[in-house]
């Protein structure tokens, strides 16, 4: 994957909070990735906050700057469906959430509103089938949760009903055959799956039912088995490499 990068721009800006002075480190950056048959122009804001309520979100949407592709908040561990109404208010391309060890389903469903292209949660490990459910429901082009370790039938066939463009779940090391089942049902064009450590023959069969057009996969997981099962039958897609690995 091509990129290139410019050097951020960073900004301190103190802001008082209850009476304690507090600083605020905006970043200011661009990446070019090629990411799922579309250009992904990633320039965003970056906060260094711990702590996210309601009231502050309001105002990091209002002071959004022209140009920002994203609004990134890394060390934000937890926010509430309050909170979560306002931050989908930003008028940003991409909401990266990459602090947020775990949501509700009142949460997951105000973030599913976000009117953006890309939503990514890479610091959740777990989620409930109702949480699931909502994060699918998110109608822009990629949602990326490559902080999931392992999925159930079901929560796979939860999240196959997205339908974004580019479903990432980078953090799977491994996936029976009813997973990649389920999986198959994901209706959009990538597929990351660049966790898996080892693709055995029984899982290839099933993955070359998928419909999609890039599926992202480390090449030596494949078994010998596998590599041949992947030349000797015809399928949609092709095998890239890890689309998120420059961020």
């Amino acid at each position: 994957m091509e990129h290139r990068s410019v050097p951020a721009q960073t900004i301190w800006i103190l802001e008082k909070v209850e009476g304690v002075s507090t600083q605020m480190k905006r970043i200011q950056m661009i990446v070019i990735a090629w990411i799922a048959c579309w250009t992904f122009v990633v320039s965003g804001q970056e906060y260094e906050l711990e702590v996210l309520t309601a009231a502050r979100a309001v105002r990091l949407v209002a002071e959004s700057e022209e140009g920002a592709e994203n609004l990134i908040l890394p060390n934000v561990s937890s926010i509430d469906a309050k909170t979560a109404k306002e931050l989908a208010q930003a008028p940003q391309s991409g909401l990266l959430l990459d602090g947020l060890s775990s949501i509700d389903e009142g949460t997951a469903h105000e973030l599913a509103g976000f009117s953006g292209f890309v939503l990514t949660l890479n610091g959740i490990t777990s989620v409930s089938p109702g949480v699931a459910r909502e994060l699918s429901t998110f109608k822009g082009r990629a949602l990326v949760l490559n902080g999931l370790s392992t999925i159930n039938k079901d929560l796979a066939a939860d999240l196959a009903e997205f339908k974004g463009q580019a479903l990432f779940l980078d953090g799977l090391t491994q996936v029976n055959t009813e997973v990649a089942g389920e999986l198959t049902a994901f209706e959009g064009t990538c597929l990351g799956l660049y966790g898996l450590k080892i693709i055995t023959e029984e899982v290839v069969r099933v993955l070359i039912t998928w419909q999609g057009e890039k599926l992202s996969v480390r090449k030596e997981g494949l078994t010998k088995e596998a590599r041949d099962i992947m030349n000797e039958h015809t399928h949609s897609w092709e095998v890239i490499g890890d689309v998120w690995a420059s961020f």
